[in-house]
């Protein structure tokens, strides 16, 4: 199987609390307590890794869908990324392409279209015990 028929597959969504926000989306993993805010093209790769869907066909529609090329190596730096922050079942890591950088990308889309790559972007999420609230005593005055 080359890379590109792969059919990556994303986590269960159950232990996901995730919000569309425009063209970016937020995915909150309740059981690690991390959040991630991916941009267009990134949401888009992990909205159909169904585990049915090729790396290859995931570009085809992406295409279709923004109404420009997508070169399927941008796909496959989508899943390193979802891959990277645990967003993708690990049935499929071995199939993510290791080593392919933004910088790489870059150089053969050309630097004006760097900002169309994916983004996935790991969020810091307060601990619950962290939102309790400070409370202070207040001295007694004397009678």
């Amino acid at each position: 199987m080359t890379p590109n028929e792969a059919k990556p597959k994303g986590l269960n969504r159950d232990q996901l609390v995730i919000e569309e926000l425009g063209t970016e989306l937020m995915i909150y993993d309740q059981r690690r307590n991390q959040a991630f805010c991916l941009n267009q093209k990134a949401a888009f790769v992990w909205q159909h890794c169904d585990g049915k869907t090729t790396i290859a066909e995931i570009a085809v529609q992406m295409a279709q869908s923004l109404r420009e090329p997508i070169d399927p190596a941008v796909v496959r730096l989508a899943l390193q990324g979802l891959s990277k922050d645990g967003l993708l079942e690990t049935t499929f890591l071995p199939f993510v392409a290791e080593g392919l950088t933004r910088r790489d990308m870059m150089q053969k889309i050309g630097v004006s279209a760097a900002v169309a790559l994916p983004l996935v972007t790991a969020l810091m999420v307060a601990t619950p015990k962290a939102h309790a609230s400070y409370h202070t005593t207040t001295p007694k005055k004397p009678k």
